[in-house]
């Protein structure tokens, strides 16, 4: 990503999330008030070219259809993302449940998680880490929804901060607890020692029992064409791994406990859960 722009990849994503809720059996199958609470964010944000008029032209029967197309070329690139964030939701839910008594989203985005399961948990800590130029702009659109009390939203690259660092001086994170932690659509832009690396950093952090739910690139031999386009808008590939493989993908010191991929068989990713041994 360029340094001190928005995320290109983080608006892509919201506009998918807002154009599939168009289509009605997916209308009920994301979380309540995702799509709506995108739309907001994006909106709120003031990105040149991301206005009503983009959102509007995103929610047209012709634009679905046009992301249905590319979804059968690349299988994943449109429903694989919702059932992403259908993963990303139900695993975060499971932790607290298991009692994960704090959630930090990193490379958040414009996802919505913290912001409407806040409200839902307030005795959990909710936390998203983000680049400076893409958390500012998600800023914007968090003030005007109304921020959680018990929600945080931290700006920093992490190439020059650890996140690690970070979060031990990060207000209300605890080092010594049970956590979830979500990297999602993250680890396809990160080489495999770099993701190596995140769990590394996330181990320091949090205390025994930890989740990380994550999703990382089937192969991208296979992928060729959607690798192209996200080269064109400097954000590419850079890893991916088989679920047979994710213990080495992820290093020492975690147990990958589910895994799963997408209904298509040719998706683009699996997702899976790893916990802090």
């Amino acid at each position: 990503m360029k340094s001190g722009r928005v995320s290109q990849t983080a608006l892509k994503i919201g506009l998918i999330m807002i154009a599939l809720n168009e289509k009605m059996e997916w209308k009920t199958r994301l979380p309540q008030s995702l799509a709506e609470l995108t739309e907001r964010l994006i909106l709120a944000a003031g990105v040149p070219g991301y206005g009503y008029r983009m959102i509007n032209l995103n929610k047209k029967p012709w634009s679905v259809r046009l992301y249905e197309y590319f979804e059968s070329k690349t299988p994943g690139t449109f429903e694989g993302i919702g059932e992403r964030k259908i993963f990303m939701n139900d695993q975060v839910l499971a932790a607290i449940k298991a009692g994960a008594k704090q959630v930090l989203v990193v490379g958040a985005g414009f996802d919505t998680l913290c912001l409407r399961l806040a409200p839902q948990f307030p005795r959990v800590e909710f936390f998203e880490v983000d680049h400076p130029a893409t958390s500012t702009a998600k800023v914007k659109g968090v003030a005007q929804e109304g921020q959680p009390e018990n929600m945080s939203l931290l700006a920093a690259d992490l190439n020059k901060t650890p996140l690690s660092v970070l979060m031990k001086v990060a207000g209300r994170w605890d080092t010594s607890a049970q956590s979830v932690v979500v990297a999602e659509g993250l680890f396809i832009y990160l080489k495999e020692e770099a993701v190596r690396q995140v769990f590394r950093e996330v181990a320091a952090c949090t205390g025994p029992g930890t989740w990380v739910a994550f999703s990382h690139g089937i192969t991208i031999k296979e992928h060729l064409f959607a690798n192209a386009l996200l080269g064109l808008i400097g954000e590419p590939w850079l890893s991916s791994c088989a679920s047979a493989d994710l213990p080495g993908y992820i290093g020492q010191g975690w147990t990958v406990i589910a895994t799963r991929g997408t209904r298509s068989r040719r998706g683009l990713e699996g997702f899976a859960v790893a916990e802090k041994l």
